[in-house]
């Protein structure tokens, strides 16, 4: 067993950079060396279903994954720019491993507890902009646009 002694006025974690917090925070996955004990993408999956964590998912292993019936739903947020689509994420896929930014983007799903507390419902949000872009006079709208295209 490790000892570390850390002095009685001092920080837990003083000495480190962002980058080196910010990457303990990443879990490696599931366990692939057979050496160490391999873990399949199926019981990997079921153990974050069961913990109700976010599930990332490549576009291949997307197709495997049926997230109502384990109670999940696609994480959407949505690009103010409108250059990428809400529901794309680039991470690791939790069930190859690879990356989504190499296999053509991923997909992160989401518990319905989940959802409603981070996640904005899409429909209703086109709605209301709908809404809010009828109010305005033509006009002003061809106005906004012009100066989103400036940007």
């Amino acid at each position: 067993m490790t000892l570390i002694i850390v002095p009685k006025h001092e920080k837990l974690g003083k000495g480190f950079s962002k980058q080196e917090i910010t990457e303990s925070w990443v879990h490696g996955g599931r366990q692939t060396d057979p050496k160490k004990g391999y873990q399949s993408a199926v019981s990997w999956i079921a153990d974050l279903i069961a913990l109700r964590m976010l599930i990332f998912l490549c576009s291949f292993c997307r197709a495997k994954f049926n997230p109502r019936q384990f109670g999940y739903r696609k994480h959407y947020v949505p690009d103010a720019s409108g250059k990428t689509d809400g529901y794309q994420v680039n991470a690791q896929c939790d069930s190859c491993k690879g990356w989504t930014p190499n296999l053509g983007g991923g997909t992160a799903f989401i518990t319905e507890e989940g959802y409603r507390q981070v996640c904005i419902e899409p429909k209703s949000e086109r709605t209301k902009a709908r809404a809010a872009a009828k109010q305005l006079g033509v006009w002003v709208a061809i106005q906004r646009e012009q100066q989103n295209q400036r940007r």
